[in-house]
């Protein structure tokens, strides 16, 4: 089991400690754990010591954790946000494909942060676009992470997604196709501000993309890359109400 040194950057004290108390009592793979109250003692800390994870809060007075991280010519370390309920910022974080803690911090979930720490990594781009989000949210950017690489695409790129088993296949324009693992149901709550629709169980589709809807042979959809994609049964009456009225 690797030992992880850590830092916790938050301006309030009593969520330093409490997060630190946590870390002690539920994440053996962390040996020493440091703690910074502003972005300028983080970076003391970082540039002193060396640190495998930094749990990161967003707001801070005197600047932001991507004030932090945008001064660094280069992130070693991994990075796990801490904040505050927000759905507008949660949604870009998970935009992003990193990871988060939400206040107050729950123990189970923060075990399970810690547990992924050894197959993720954080690059600059992750970083980069979940800033650009963050700033952006007409336009927005997602990393669609596989096996073996994170695509970042434009949100109004994505035709459709595919539900297979627990994975999900998402089209992209342009007829690159990648296999994602997460259900449909994720990427659909994820994706439900962004002109998205369910039309079926095992599909969801960018209504930017829809060519035609065809009533007859039971009703489909006719998407922009020539897919053909079914409305179930139960879904006919919702069809007719949002395309026909």
């Amino acid at each position: 089991m690797k030992n992880y040194q850590a830092l916790i950057v938050d301006d309030e004290l009593g969520n330093r400690e409490l997060l630190t108390a946590l870390i002690a009592a539920h994440c053996p793979q962390i040996g020493r754990v440091a703690t910074a109250d502003s972005m300028e003692e983080a970076l003391k800390v970082l540039n002193q010591q060396v640190i495998d994870v930094v749990f990161l809060d967003i707001e801070m007075p005197g600047g932001t954790g991507f004030d932090l991280l945008n001064q660094l010519p280069e992130i070693k370390f991994k990075v796990i946000f801490v904040t505050a309920y927000d759905a507008y910022a949660l949604k870009a974080i998970k935009y992003s494909a990193l990871d988060y803690l939400l206040k107050p911090v729950d123990p189970l979930e923060l075990k399970t942060a810690v547990e992924k720490l050894e197959a993720s990594t954080v690059q600059r781009e992750q970083l980069d676009l979940l800033s650009y989000n963050l700033n952006q949210p007409q336009d927005r950017r997602i990393a669609l992470a596989t096996q073996e690489e994170v695509i970042f695409a434009q949100v109004s790129e994505i035709i459709r997604l595919q539900a297979e088993a627990n994975y999900t296949r998402v089209y992209l324009k342009g007829d690159e196709a990648v296999l994602l693992s997460g259900n449909l149901g994720h990427f659909e709550k994820l994706l439900q501000d962004q002109q998205f629709y369910r039309p079926h169980q095992s599909h969801l589709i960018n209504m930017r993309h829809i060519s035609k809807y065809v009533k007859s042979e039971g009703g489909y959809f006719q998407m922009s890359d020539g897919a053909q994609i079914p409305i179930a049964r139960l879904k006919k009456e919702e069809v007719k109400r949002l395309f026909l009225s």
